[in-house]
């Protein structure tokens, strides 16, 4: 795609994309700095059938052809319709190509980038794991009996136990920032700390939870590859058991995130599996699997009894970044859970007995070919 110039548009507009308008207003300022605005020229394409530009790309001012391999004009899609909220085509590689009527204005952002920032908004208002314990049980009972441990196998433990440091820490200590990197995953073995966040830079800081002797956190970083979404800090002096991200992602995410292709996702919701899709309710009613549940995973926590334990569940976002981090969470929780490997992928590329259906196809005017 090649654009005649940048342009500017109010950030407004861009606050009513989906699914940009889930993201908190924090977030948004952040992601909109990336967001470029730019002017294509009639009859130029905005991107061709096969790309992997990791683009998504919203039509804000015209009229976009969109064609499929035998250059046949399949749809159109035009600025200020209900379909124009949405990333064009969206899917990668790109099933179809999309050009230019007359000159148009589009806005681009890296998928992954805007992933990141939805999954880090969306993860949790607190980086917390509660393993739930009796107070007079020691502190390593309430480790190996949390639910995390008792699916790891016992040689894993051991060589889990063997890599977690200790870290004496005294009152007043921030043990993370939110807004940090993820460099570690933590257990309060002595002490309390309390757990807080700011929704911008210049609000007071929230308190969120406060975390005693068994509690575990960090993990959604880890998890995500986002930044802390929240801080920590000692209420009193204490010490913690800490593992480092590579070992965190080799010895405890890798054991508790499963993973599957679609075909063998498909094959296990015939027997009885059910599709959880984690993206916002404005995506999900855009396009999901038939017969999938919508649980945003902003509100996963609070739905978790929602869920029933003996069921499996297959759990899909749009490029899998979302799911890993409710796989993790689910898995953790004790509930038998699989990550969609890759994201949905494109409606051609799933079997009718499984369609993706576009919720939104009243909004798609359908051109004529010839």
């Amino acid at each position: 795609m090649r654009a005649a110039k940048k342009v500017t548009v109010d950030r407004k507009l861009l606050q009513e994309l989906v699914p940009l308008n889930a993201l908190s207003s924090e977030r948004f300022r952040e992601v909109s700095e990336k967001i470029v605005v730019e002017e294509v020229l009639a009859g130029r394409y905005l991107f061709r059938k096969g790309d992997r530009d990791n683009q998504s790309i919203y039509l804000l001012e015209g009229k976009v052809n969109l064609i499929d391999g035998f250059r046949k004009v399949t749809s159109e899609v035009e600025a200020g319709t209900d379909i124009s909220r949405y990333p064009i085509a969206n899917q990668q590689p790109r099933s179809l190509s999309a050009r230019a009527v007359k000159k148009v204005v589009i806005a681009r952002v890296d998928s992954s980038l805007l992933d990141v920032f939805l999954t880090w908004d969306q993860s949790s208002t607190a980086e917390v794991v509660e393993i739930g314990a009796e107070s007079n049980q020691d502190w390593m009972t309430r480790i190996l009996q949390s639910e995390a441990f008792i699916k790891i196998p016992p040689s894993m433990i051991q060589s889990l136990l063997m890599k977690m440091e200790t870290l004496p820490v005294k009152a007043g200590d921030v043990v993370i920032r939110q807004g940090d990197s993820g460099d570690y995953f933590y257990t309060l073995h002595e002490g309390r700390c309390a757990v807080t966040r700011k929704e911008s830079p210049d609000d007071e800081e929230q308190l969120l939870a406060e975390l005693q002797e068994g509690d575990s956190f960090g993990e959604d970083a880890l998890v995500s590859d986002a930044k802390r979404n929240a801080t920590v800090s000692m209420l009193t002096d204490g010490l913690l058991m800490r593992l480092a991200k590579n070992d965190f992602v080799e010895l405890l995410k890798n054991q508790l995130v499963k993973r599957v292709g679609y075909e063998q996702a498909a094959a296990m919701v015939d027997d009885g599996a059910v599709w959880v899709d984690v993206r916002t309710e404005d995506e999900y009613e855009h396009d999901a699997f038939e017969d999938s549940v919508n649980i945003p995973l902003s509100c996963l926590r609070d739905e978790l009894s929602e869920l029933v334990f003996n069921s499996k569940y297959i759990i899909c976002c749009d490029t899998g970044r979302r799911s890993e981090s409710a796989g993790f969470l689910l898995s953790h929780k004790g509930f038998d859970v699989y990550v969609l490997e890759g994201g949905i992928p494109a409606p051609e590329a799933v079997p009718a007995e499984v369609p993706v259906t576009d919720k939104s196809e009243d909004a798609v005017v359908e051109a004529d070919s010839g």
